[in-house]
């Protein structure tokens, strides 16, 4: 796949996944919970910086992890990141769609040397500084570019992407998410980081779980449904790997909530 080939919301040839209503799922050690952050477990804000955790949240994802015996968060945020909002060690993490996973406190680093990824953020900086309302995120081992509050930049800061990786052979891939584009290692993936969490022994032969939001999510739906999991769109309706849909964060969290309930019950 060369550099200019895309993940975006369009590309995507997928059947549209069932309201959720009623999920088949009662946690217990046969499951092996992965749960993206932004859009799924939190609601997105204008800044990643600003996004708010509700104490309970924290309760909750530990209740399940204690339930299950583990329980793994995936996300395009850094390693860091995820640490801040959740708190340092307390979750398995894959960080940087994929490129950095840490297991029982163990950090694999799939990505190689992080000052690729500040070069690619600094070739995409002048493109940015044009358009007023889109910043680049840095984050270690991949770059995030922002444009919420310019929407009609999309195809602009596109176009720069591909520039600022262009020379790097097959290094890097371009993600399309929700106001956001996403620059990322193509040799790890949200899919490849959920099978290394499977071949682990403490999550092996559990059956997964996953949900996410966003079409930076469908290889890991995808990876949960070729092994019999269980994949959980959160979000308005569209084409996915998923099988079962929530309509928003707020209703993926008391879905979580109303189920450790349920295993207390």
């Amino acid at each position: 796949m060369g550099i200019d080939a895309v993940t975006t919301r369009e590309s995507l040839a997928l059947p549209a996944a069932d309201p959720a209503g009623d999920l088949p799922v009662v946690w217990s050690t046969a499951w092996a919970p992965f749960l993206d952050i932004d859009g799924t477990l939190l609601d997105i804000a204008a800044r990643p910086d600003d996004v708010f955790v509700p104490d309970d949240l924290i309760e909750t994802l530990t209740a399940i992890a204690d339930t299950c015996g583990c329980l793994a968060l995936i996300t395009g945020r850094s390693l860091g990141q995820a640490d801040a909002l959740f708190g340092a060690g307390r979750f398995d993490v894959a960080a940087n769609h994929g490129a950095v996973v840490r297991i029982g406190g163990v950090v694999r680093d799939q990505a190689g040397d992080p000052g690729a990824a500040e070069a690619v953020a600094a070739a995409l900086r002048p493109a940015v500084d044009r358009h007023a309302g889109t910043f680049v995120e840095e984050k270690g081992h991949s770059v995030a570019v922002h444009y919420r509050a310019a929407p009609a930049a999309e195809p602009f800061l596109l176009q720069a992407a591909r520039e600022a990786i262009r020379g790097s052979g097959d290094a890097w891939r371009i993600l399309i998410g929700k106001a956001v584009i996403e620059i990322a290692p193509r040799s790890a993936t949200k899919g490849t980081a959920i099978a290394q969490f499977l071949a682990d022994p403490a999550y092996r032969r559990r059956r997964p779980f996953f949900a996410g939001d966003d079409t930076t999510d469908e290889d890991a739906f995808e990876a949960v449904a070729a092994v019999g999991g269980l994949g959980v769109l959160i979000g308005p309706e569209r084409k996915t790997a998923a099988r079962y849909r929530l309509p928003s964060p707020g209703a993926f969290r008391a879905w979580l909530d109303g189920s450790v309930a349920g295993c207390a019950g």
